[in-house]
């Protein structure tokens, strides 16, 4: 039985299960003809421009990549957009496996090592969540209509300051990091261990633009400007529903979707659905036909367009830059950041 709660299958199972689950959640106070007359109401014009500010967003993510893989190698922006494109249309899969195959599809792409692209996403997710953070503590200092229910932040809060903290120790205690990894390789079969630790050092080298102070502050403020630009977005979608909330409830809403997608639903199936209608009900008092309408509608906008991208950059790739790497293999030679 424990081998088999381990086993892809059961991810999977368990992943779309509680989709199901969320979904039914969402959908059980809707009333359907109240929910087709609030999708019916949108101003078309909005939704255009909403959705075309979603796809500019992952150019956006692309941009920042480029910045924080440089003391890697020099990655042009086309190679870095295709690359997250399909591991965003990927997420769309259970397990969340667009995280690994972003890294993977460009390390093949661009004879890159795999493991210090993998860190680059690892820190990519924590400026995500001090930028995510930096403008829902704005919306709290502006005043929030309910302040109550917020206990939901604690833990992802906690997680966030631990992962910034263990980070920035790996980057600047590298030596005890390495001799900490050192007792827990030990551990393990004796043929793994130089192929751990070769994959572990090089993994550490994905931080290293935090030592350039420069550079991080350049990748920090291109964070928080990706993250206004997506709050934009968020609160244009508002517009399209003709809803008259301040600009400060998209910070609101863009933190709880975010929660909504730790949950590992394909795609965040359901739970971003009801972080989104939690949100605007809950903080908004936003009728739950329109805030179920809105939370359908962003996560359309949000997923279908870089899906379909990202499918057509993976059909077009040649099949040995689809593969993924497993942790600790053999990774594609570095060209020392030169390009084709």
């Amino acid at each position: 039985m424990p081998a088999f709660w381990k086993s892809r299958t059961a991810q999977v199972a368990i992943s779309l299960l509680l989709a199901g689950i969320l979904l039914a959640l969402f959908l059980r106070q809707v009333r359907f003809r109240e929910l087709g007359a609030a999708l019916s109401s949108v101003s078309i014009g909005w939704l255009v421009l909403s959705t075309a500010i979603a796809i500019s967003t992952f150019a956006l993510r692309a941009v920042r990549w480029t910045w924080l893989l440089r003391p890697v190698a020099k990655v042009p922006f086309l190679p870095a957009f295709a690359a997250t494109s399909v591991g965003f249309a990927a997420n769309n899969l259970p397990g969340k496996v667009g995280e690994v195959l972003r890294p993977a599809f460009l390390a093949r792409s661009r004879r890159l090592p795999f493991s210090p692209l993998l860190a680059s996403i690892v820190l990519e997710r924590v400026l995500d969540g001090v930028s995510v953070v930096v403008f829902f503590a704005f919306a709290m200092a502006v005043g929030l209509p309910r302040s109550g229910g917020l206990r939901q932040l604690a833990l992802p809060a906690v997680f966030m300051v631990t992962a910034v903290g263990v980070v920035v120790f790996a980057v600047f205690a590298r030596a005890r990091t390495e001799a900490f990894l050192e007792l827990v390789w030990a551990r393990l079969p004796e043929k793994l261990q130089p192929r751990l630790r070769a994959f572990s050092g090089s993994f550490i080298d994905g931080f290293a633009t935090l030592r350039d102070p420069a550079l991080f502050l350049l990748v920090a403020a291109g964070s928080l400007a990706m993250w206004f630009v997506i709050n934009v977005q968020v609160s244009v979608l508002f517009r399209a529903f003709h809803l008259p909330l301040p600009f400060a409830a998209a910070f609101v809403v863009t933190t709880f979707a975010v929660l909504g997608l730790m949950v590992p639903t394909p795609g965040g199936l359901g739970s971003y659905h009801v972080a989104v209608q939690f949100a605007l009900t809950y903080f908004y008092g936003v009728p739950v036909a329109t805030a179920s309408a809105v939370a359908l509608l962003a996560h359309a906008i949000s997923f279908v367009p870089i899906t379909l991208i990202g499918l057509a950059f993976l059909l077009a790739a040649p099949a040995r830059e689809v593969a993924v790497p497993a942790a600790g293999g053999k990774e594609p030679a570095s060209r020392s950041g030169e390009e084709r």
